[in-house]
C-alpha cells in the first residue's frame, strides 16, 4: 500500500511540474521549438480536442481520440520538419507546419484492414493547436 501511494505521489508531482491541469485557453503560449510551445500544444490537444498526450517542449507523445498512438516532434522550421519526414514511412507520417507526426506501429482495427491512422479531423485539430500555440 505504501509503495502504491508513493508511486501515485510521484505521478501527481510530475504532472504538476509538467503543467498538466492548466487551462490552455487562459494561459499564454510559450515559444518552444520553432515558435511552438510543446507544453501549450499538449495541453491544447488534451483539454480542447480529446487527445491523451504527454507534452514536453520539443515533443508530444500520446494517443488521438480515435485511439491511434503517435509521436509529434517539433523542429526549428517547416523545412527542417520536411527534411526529417523524408526518413520516415510516408504512409504513417504527416508534416504539419514545423512538426512531424509519426503514427507508425498502430495495429489494424480489424483483420485484413490497414493499420489505424490519424484522421483528417485529428490532423486539423493538431494544426489548430500548433497555430494557437504560436500566438
Amino acid at each position: 500500500m505504501r509503495r502504491i501511494l508513493g508511486t501515485a505521489l510521484v505521478v501527481v508531482a510530475a504532472s504538476i511540474m509538467a503543467g498538466c491541469g492548466g487551462s490552455s485557453k487562459s494561459s499564454g503560449a510559450v515559444a518552444g521549438v520553432g515558435g511552438v510551445g510543446g507544453i501549450f500544444l499538449g495541453n491544447c490537444l488534451n483539454q480542447d480536442d480529446g487527445f491523451l498526450v504527454q507534452p514536453s517542449e520539443g515533443m508530444v507523445i500520446g494517443m488521438s481520440p480515435a485511439g491511434v498512438n503517435f509521436t509529434l516532434t517539433l523542429y526549428a522550421s517547416a523545412a527542417a520538419a520536411r527534411a526529417a519526414a523524408k526518413n520516415k514511412e510516408p504512409k504513417t507520417t504527416v508534416v504539419i507546419a514545423n512538426a512531424v507526426v509519426d503514427f507508425k506501429g498502430n495495429p489494424a482495427p480489424s483483420a485484413g484492414a490497414p493499420p489505424a491512422t490519424i484522421s483528417n479531423t485529428e490532423i486539423a485539430n493538431i494544426r489548430d493547436c500548433i497555430n494557437r500555440s504560436k500566438k
